[in-house]
């Protein structure tokens, strides 16, 4: 793993033409291996017009683009190699953090705008994410020597089976042989503070909102940790909050930027401006809208061909951006979820993080949003299938009121209200799962 990291940092030092060469090589192999090898590819492109000799020469941006509708809907025919259904069905029900179907791993989006959509990462794909964090914590002013070994890590985010974050994180952490803990955002928050006292880790790792939350325990002097790095990901990362987490730490702040698509796009650190969108693991493209593009060439398992995110980016390039050779983005727009802070049954504040909130699992529900008014009063606007049965309220209740028991917060009080639609974002057209309202 230290080889292949070590491999990738070498990348760093190409020149920009030399990228960007790479990257346009990659993907015109990649989506010639995925014409050859996937049943849906070659079926969408004959459709389109493409054969297999128009690959080399038509211009990538007439190459038709796929969404996660379309991977809901041709899961099997996407991936490369027979994929028994038996086994999916086994993995989505594992509790396993790294679900497993036979060799390769499952991982899903949250399905906060629609139902979860599952996706394949095989051992390769795997291997490659986790070499990248070696090349992804160089740099900065606090170095990492072998007096730094065995690596301790806390990991601070809503952890369960299928998270493509959580499965890279942890996989990538056991790899390295780190000694790690794990703050869970569905665990009361006094958990955190014994856990995070008893450890002083090298490493912090998590989501912007999770770390804010172990900033803010640190700053009114309940816990104290000194890690060197601190690398985030899963949300947008604001200058004003990195500045914080280092004025509070006392580390290097680095964002890591992915998705469960392609878990690994990019990085940005508090020691440069912006964000580079990592070349020579994806192709990246924008549409007219400034949202992504993306085509992952490390997975061959279940290949992504120019993939509409929602993501909206600001001041994408591929001009030269010192100091790294890489495509350019001022910033993510449109990531973040707001966290609901609550009043629990013993008058302290706990939160409810929008990650936990996706694990609501009621088959009649199409998609879901959280409206909080108080401290101690929220809203669930539903939208219901058409095959909704009598009795889905109780169901919703039933799966809400053990996340509220399990953080203490079974005090609070709550509606469910059933919609046609939810309210969209203007900006980066995603259906925000959580919105603050008089509060």
């Amino acid at each position: 793993m230290l080889y292949r990291g070590n491999e990738l940092y070498k990348h760093y030092g190409w020149d920009h033409k030399q990228i960007h060469e790479y990257s346009s090589k990659k993907f015109r192999e990649f989506v010639k291996f995925a014409y050859n090898n996937s049943k849906f590819y070659k079926s969408y492109y004959d459709e389109c017009g493409i054969r297999y000799e128009d690959l080399d020469t038509i211009s990538i941006c007439d190459i038709p683009t796929i969404n996660k509708d379309m991977v809901y809907k041709n899961f099997y025919d996407i991936a490369t190699k027979y994929i028994d259904p038996k086994d999916v069905a086994k993995a989505l029900e594992s509790n396993e953090l790294i679900a497993k179907v036979g060799e390769y791993s499952l991982v899903h989006t949250s399905g906060s705008t629609g139902k979860p959509c599952n996706f394949l990462y095989d051992k390769r794909a795997i291997k490659i994410i986790e070499s990248n964090m070696m090349r992804i914590s160089l740099g900065g002013c606090n170095k990492v020597g072998w007096g730094d070994l065995p690596i301790k890590t806390i990991y601070i985010a809503s952890v369960g089976s299928g998270y493509a974050s959580s499965a890279i994180a942890m996989g990538g952490i056991d790899g390295y042989r780190s000694k790690s803990i794990i703050l869970n955002a569905k665990d009361p928050i006094d958990t955190w503070r014994s856990k995070a006292n008893s450890f002083n880790p090298s490493y912090m790792a998590g989501y912007v909102s999770c770390i804010k939350i172990v900033a803010d325990l640190q700053k009114a002097g309940e816990i104290n940790l000194r890690p060197k790095k601190i690398i985030i990901g899963g949300e947008p990362l604001s200058r004003e909050t990195s500045k914080y987490f280092k004025e509070v730490f006392g580390a290097d702040v680095t964002n890591y930027y992915g998705c469960t698509e392609s878990i690994l796009l990019g990085v940005g650190t508090s020691w440069y401006e912006g964000m580079y969108l990592l070349d020579d693991m994806n192709y990246f493209e924008i549409d007219k809208g400034n949202r992504l593009i993306i085509t992952p060439l490390y997975n061959k398992i279940f290949p992504l061909i120019r993939y509409q995110l929602n993501d909206v980016v600001e001041g994408f390039t591929k001009e030269p951006v010192p100091p790294l050779p890489f495509t350019h983005i001022n910033r993510i727009i449109g990531r973040e979820e707001e966290i609901m802070w609550f009043k629990n049954r013993e008058g302290k504040m706990d939160f409810l993080h929008p990650l936990l909130l996706d694990d609501l699992d009621v088959e009649e529900i199409k998609e879901y949003q959280f409206i909080q008014k108080s401290d101690s009063y929220f809203i669930l606007k539903c939208v219901k299938m058409n095959n909704e049965s009598l009795d889905v309220e109780h169901k919703i209740r039933e799966q809400i009121d053990i996340m509220l028991k399990g953080k203490k917060l079974d005090n609070i009080k709550y509606d469910v209200v059933f919609t046609d639609k939810l309210d969209i974002d203007k900006l980066s057209g995603k259906e925000k799962m959580v919105i603050k309202e008089g509060i």
